[in-house]
């Protein structure tokens, strides 16, 4: 699965983006959604998690959810406490050009920040699907 350059061009742009983010069944609402695209400490092609790395820039997503029943989740998510990247899925829709477009982007979880109310989710956008 690749990034489409082009329409993340157009959705870094985006101010105040809605999204979702979607794990199994459950979906969680994100709030103060950013996205930008920035390098990563990758110097050379490798595989981490289950995820295959050829450039050393990737999208990543910076987002907060006030669910923190998504706390239980995060062990089999994130590298660490699993072997392997699970991938999720952040839902959004766009306008592009004249038309509104939903769009997936296919991600997995870097790291998170827990506070007494949220949860800030760093994500790193490996696909995107229209």
């Amino acid at each position: 699965m690749e990034v489409n350059e082009e329409i993340m061009e157009q959705i870094v742009q985006i101010p105040n983006l809605k999204c979702a983010l979607h794990i199994d069944e459950k979906i969680f609402n994100l709030q103060n959604v950013s996205i930008v695209k920035s390098k990563i400490p990758v110097r050379k092609p490798t595989t981490r998690g289950g995820v295959y790395f050829t450039d050393t820039t990737a999208y990543k997503i910076r987002a907060a959810t006030n669910d923190l029943s998504i706390i239980s989740l995060l062990p089999s998510l994130m590298l660490g406490p699993s072997t392997e990247f699970k991938p999720v899925k952040v839902k959004t829709s766009v306008l592009l050009g004249s038309e509104h477009k939903d769009i997936i982007l296919v991600s997995h979880i870097a790291n998170t920040v827990n506070t007494k109310t949220s949860i800030e989710l760093n994500l790193i956008v490996d696909g995107t699907i229209l």
